[in-house]
């Protein structure tokens, strides 16, 4: 079976860096067109689309148990001075 379409997901991302673009979207795509690929694309990191962003946060909150408890303890160590120790 031969493919003349390719287009990359890379899912361990959420937003596009240096590093990456150079090697996907230079070193790959060289790499694809070589071998006979004749249309490369890369689908775009999620980054900070709203809805991902969102979906996220709840991701986080529903898998913290004690996130009461949590705000709690924020709260309360927000209320204690803050001390700043200098060495002499």
């Amino acid at each position: 079976m031969k493919f003349s379409k390719l287009h990359s997901l890379i899912h361990s991302f959420v937003s596009e860096h240096i590093e990456t673009l150079e090697e996907i979207d230079v070193e790959y795509k060289e790499l694809a067109l070589k071998s006979g690929i004749e249309k490369w694309g890369r689908v775009p990191a999620l980054g900070c689309e709203p809805t991902f962003i969102s979906d996220l946060a709840d991701a986080v909150i529903e898998s913290l148990p004690y996130v009461g408890a949590m705000a709690v303890s924020n709260l309360e160590a927000r209320q204690v001075p803050l001390l700043i120790f200098s060495a002499i």
